[in-house]
């Protein structure tokens, strides 16, 4: 299935897989915000982190400020619209996924540098985050080339 451009270039495979894959990233980094406000600080624990930092996480997850918590949420939501405006093959996925970063970023200078998350954190949880910093600068980097090839619109 393709899509012709603007320009005649073509929304072809590789687009509409990889938007879907941005897409369903940004679904399961809103997920986890949801369990946030319905799980128990140490039932969240249980999910995100490993018996032996577990007591550890889920007391740094009680303490999270509303402030950090409102950050990590407008960073995820960014994220699932960039991926829905990628879906609608939308320019305005760039300027989202953008703010999805910053504000990615602020949650994380907040959770290693200001309560050393890292110290109750496995090394996988640790690669995890260092993942999704990867993924974001990939969307950014795929809504530019889609806003350049004129596949964004």
């Amino acid at each position: 299935m393709s899509v012709q451009t603007t320009d005649g270039s073509r929304a072809g495979f590789a687009f509409w897989a990889i938007s879907a894959v941005l897409f369903l990233w940004g679904v399961m980094g809103s997920l986890i915000y949801v369990a946030y406000f319905v799980e128990t600080p140490q039932e969240f624990a249980l999910t995100a982190e490993t018996a032996a930092n577990r007591a550890g996480y889920a007391d740094y997850v009680a303490n999270i400020p509303a402030w950090a918590i409102a950050v990590g949420v407008i960073a995820a939501a960014a994220r699932l619209l960039g991926g829905v405006a990628l879906l609608l093959r939308r320019a305005w996925a760039l300027p989202l996924y953008v703010t999805s970063l910053v504000f990615f970023l602020a949650a994380l200078f907040r959770g290693f540098v200001l309560a050393d998350a890292g110290r109750v954190m496995s090394d996988g949880h640790i690669a995890i985050e260092a993942v999704f910093v990867g993924l974001n600068l990939f969307a950014i980097g795929f809504a530019c080339y889609g806003k350049t090839r004129g596949i964004l619109r």
